[in-house]
C-alpha cells in the first residue's frame, strides 16, 4: 500500500497521546501543582487531537467526517471516531475533578485509562480487520498498536518527570514496556511477512489444477489508480536498513538513554522514540499489499 503521511501521523501521533492518558488515568502522571495538571492534560489531548485532525487531510471532503460517527455498528473507522471523543470529553472531566478537588477520581482514571486503551485497539483494527490484505489480517496487529501506545506514553512520562524533578521512578517500567513492545513487534514482522493472501490466479480462474497460471499480457498499457496506491513497492534492502532504524530509535536507543543517566537525552527521548515510530508505521503500509494486485500479475 502506498504510506500516506496524514495516516501515518495520524496513527502514530494519536497512539503516543492516548499512551500519555492511559498512565495518566492509572495516576502514574506526577502533578506537584495545577499547573503541571493543566499542562499535561494539554500535551496529551494535543497529540490526540492533531493526530484526529491529521487524518482528515486523507479524506475528499474532511467537512464530512462527521458522518462517520453514525456508522458505529459496522464500522471500525466510525468506533474509533466515536471512542475518541469519548476518551478526549472523559479526559477534561477527570483533569477538571482533579484540578477542582485536589485529588484524582479513581473511578473516572480508570475509564480514562479504558476508554484510552480501546481507541487504540479501534484504530488498529482498521487495518487488522482487513482480509484483503494478509500481512495486516493478523491477530497480532491490534497488540502492536497497543503495545507501541503504551510504551511510547511512559517514555513521555519519563521524560515529564526528568524535567520536572530530575529523575524518575518510572526508568524500570517504561524498560519493561519498550522490551514487551520490541518482542510483539518482531513477532508480527516476523510471522504477518509471511501471511500470504488466500486468492491466487489458480484459485481466482480455477484452472489450478492444470499447473501455474501466468498473465500473458497486462490488463492495461498505463498504471492505474489500483496499481499506484495498493500496489507500492519497496526494495528489501531498504526494509531491511528502515527497519534496523525503527527498532533502533523506538526500543533500543530508548532503554539505553533511560539507564544513561543524562538529562538533555532523557528529556529529548520522546522524539527520538517518535521518529522510531513514524519508520515502524511508514514500513506496516508499505510493505502491506492488496489484494487487487494479483489481478495485475503480483502472487504474495
Amino acid at each position: 500500500m502506498r504510506p500516506a503521511w496524514s495516516i501515518i501521523v495520524f496513527t502514530s501521533l494519536s497512539g503516543l497521546g492516548l499512551g500519555m492518558l492511559f498512565w495518566f488515568g492509572l495516576g502514574m502522571v506526577v502533578i506537584e501543582d495545577p499547573r503541571d495538571l493543566i499542562l499535561f492534560v494539554i500535551l496529551g489531548l494535543s497529540a490526540v487531537s492533531i493526530g484526529l485532525m491529521s487524518s482528515l487531510l486523507h479524506l475528499g471532503h474532511p467537512e464530512r467526517a462527521w458522518r462517520a460517527l453514525s456508522q458505529w455498528r459496522s464500522s471500525w473507522l466510525s468506533r474509533e471516531g466515536v471512542c475518541a471523543v469519548a476518551t478526549i470529553a472523559l479526559t477534561l472531566v477527570y483533569a477538571a475533578v482533579w484540578y477542582l478537588d485536589g485529588e484524582r477520581s479513581l473511578v473516572l482514571g480508570l475509564v480514562v485509562s479504558v476508554l484510552s486503551l480501546v481507541t487504540v485497539w479501534t484504530t488498529a483494527m482498521i487495518y487488522g480487520s482487513l482480509r484483503t490484505v494478509a500481512r495486516w489480517y493478523h491477530p497480532l496487529t491490534p497488540w502492536v498498536y497497543l503495545a507501541l501506545s503504551a510504551c511510547g506514553g511512559l517514555v513521555v512520562i519519563v521524560a515529564w518527570e526528568q524535567s520536572l524533578l530530575g529523575e524518575s521512578g518510572l526508568i524500570e517500567l517504561a524498560t519493561v514496556a519498550l522490551l514487551i513492545a520490541l518482542a510483539v513487534k518482531a513477532i508480527w514482522w516476523k510471522r504477518a511477512g509471511r501471511q500470504q493472501s488466500s486468492s491466487t490466479p489458480e484459485t481466482a480462474t480455477g484452472l489450478g489444477s492444470m499447473g501455474q497460471v501466468d498473465l500473458l499480457m497486462a490488463p492495461h498499457t498505463e498504471e492505474n489508480w489500483l496499481q499506484h496506491e495498493m500496489g507500492f513497492v519497496v526494495a528489501r534492502r531498504h526494509v531491511n536498513r528502515l527497519s534496523q532504524i525503527a527498532f533502533g530509535l523506538a526500543f533500543i536507543v530508548p532503554m539505553i538513554a533511560l539507564w544513561s543517566g543524562i538529562a538533555w537525552l532523557i528529556i529529548s527521548l520522546p522524539i527520538i522514540h517518535f521518529v522510531g515510530i513514524l519508520t515502524e508505521r511508514w514500513l506496516f503500509f508499505a510493505e502491506a499489499k492488496h489484494a487487487v494486485t494479483l489481478y495485475y500479475g503480483e502472487r504474495h
